[in-house]
């Protein structure tokens, strides 16, 4: 049993993977539009659905990355040299970018359609599907961990981590914004999220970068 759950994943990388998709599911987007577009339309039960669908999405999203990732050290590791220092980068361009964005946002109330419980779920799947920014952030941040001795246990982990914050965090928006109002006060004081979420994103890619130029013999 000892064996089965022993982890090559240290804590602080698990609190870390937490706290990333939490500031990631909480910044607001397109995934944020269509759960209160749903919620507004149908009701909080459609709201629910979506936001269950939704991180539905993303944690297949997560475990398919991390798994994806276990290949590609295998079969080529010199590729998997470079998706580390991409993942480093990206990481921290994200950081940076969310450090400068504006405080003041413009506000796009989404307009509420006859909805169905079946086109929420659709709906909140897809929209996560269909994101590539999803797939490049959840490599950047798995590449630093994953290796070919990650056991499926800690990949089915990742996922439901990932999926369980993103799934959370969707469905108590659907409990909150019932109505627009409220979505717009949150879209318009959402700038310390973003904030909060560079910081973070700083932390983690500085440890990375530290990491990478340490094991090329560059010591700090």
């Amino acid at each position: 049993m000892n064996l089965l759950f022993d982890s090559s994943m240290t804590g602080a990388f698990w609190a870390s993977v937490t706290l990333a998709c939490l500031f990631g599911a909480m910044s607001p987007g397109p995934s944020l539009a269509i759960i209160v577009n749903h919620t507004l339309s149908q009701g909080r039960i459609a709201g629910l659905i979506a936001g269950l669908s939704h991180g539905v999405a993303v944690g297949l999203f997560a475990f398919v990355t991390a798994s994806g990732l276990s290949v590609a050290i295998n079969n080529n590791p010199m590729l998997f040299d470079g998706i580390q220092i991409f993942g480093s980068l990206f990481l921290l361009f994200m950081a940076i970018k969310l450090l400068l964005a504006p405080l003041r946002k413009e506000v796009e109330v989404p307009l509420a359609v006859h909805s169905s419980n079946w086109r929420a779920a659709r709906d909140g799947f897809l929209i996560a599907l269909v994101n590539p920014k999803v797939l490049l952030f959840f490599t950047a941040l798995f590449s630093q961990f994953v290796g070919v001795e990650t056991a499926l246990w800690e990949k089915v982990a990742l996922g439901l981590i990932a999926g369980g914050v993103d799934a959370l965090w969707y469905m108590l928006v659907a409990l909150m914004f019932s109505h627009s109002g409220t979505l717009i006060r949150f879209q318009r004081s959402s700038w310390w999220l973003d904030k909060l979420f560079s910081a973070v994103l700083f932390v983690i890619a500085s440890g990375f970068i530290i990491d990478l130029l340490e094991r090329a013999g560059y010591s700090l």
